[in-house]
């Protein structure tokens, strides 16, 4: 969730991603019940919890009743539900996070026009007056086709080609198939991410400026300077959502498995 918000941030305040981190690492550690208990966690929450339920049902059925399409199956179910969640999430963050740093922008201006105006015509008034919350954007179908094809992009780099990729993995670096799965699966979803976060840079950037006029290679150019940062912040944020989760939910399914053959 910290990654998410300091991507927004970073993109639409210049706040530095490092920076950010930083920041939310130490709100949720040191106020960890509202972290928990905070409208972005809830976001996050609903769309990996639904992620991983839809995809380890769709594989234990599609193995069950046809093994041949069962990896296919997975991937086109997951994707089904995990996009129109993933797209709704981004699109909240973009509004929560993006309407704090306008808010507090404008909140600042106007509350120093204010303190201008006042020594000058000794008027008081209240500094919330001034506040102007912006209303939400719509969501073109641009930008969702942008974020679903990052999504499509995650999802299959993390749940079809990881397996795959495991099979190529030489006997010379590890002759054990479970620690061959692990390789895999702790690599490719974060190779995936060079392709998908300049993807996912140009969807907020599609979001944030919407006016016409704004050229693609004016687009490119203003996302650039944020790559490397977006790039590293979302291999950190999939490292554990789709490889460390991946491999927990494998085992725990592997678990509740041979419990279930056991009674």
């Amino acid at each position: 969730m910290s990654n998410g918000r300091a991507v927004v941030e970073k993109t639409t305040s210049r706040i530095p991603i490092l920076r950010a981190l930083w920041t939310q690492a130490v709100y949720a550690a040191s106020r960890p019940r509202c972290f928990l208990f905070s409208q972005p966690f809830a976001i996050v929450w609903t769309l990996y919890a639904a992620t991983y339920t839809v995809a380890s049902c769709s594989d234990t059925l599609g193995k069950r009743y046809y093994a041949a399409a069962a990896s296919t199956a997975t991937f086109l179910a997951t994707t089904t539900i995990n996009v129109p969640l993933g797209i709704w999430k981004d699109v909240r963050f973009a509004q929560i996070f993006s309407h704090d740093r306008t808010a507090g922008t404008i909140s600042h201006v106007a509350t120093h026009a204010q303190t201008t105006a006042s020594s000058k015509l000794t008027v008081a008034s209240s500094p919330a007056s001034f506040v102007i919350t912006p209303s939400p954007r719509r969501m073109p179908k641009v930008v969702a086709g942008v974020f679903l094809a990052r999504d499509a992009m995650t999802l299959f780099g993390s749940i079809t080609l990881a397996p795959k990729a495991a099979t190529y993995i030489p006997d010379s670096l590890t002759p054990n198939t479970h620690a061959k799965t692990a390789v895999s699966q702790l690599t490719m979803p974060v190779l995936t991410q060079l392709v998908a976060t300049p993807v996912h840079l140009l969807g907020l950037d599609l979001y944030q400026r919407q006016h016409r006029g704004v050229t693609v290679s004016n687009r490119l150019a203003h996302i650039a300077p944020e790559l490397g940062g977006a790039t590293f912040a979302r291999c950190l944020r999939i490292l554990p959502a789709f490889g460390l989760g991946v491999l927990a939910n494998q085992e725990l399914r592997s678990l509740l498995h041979t419990a279930a053959r056991g009674i």
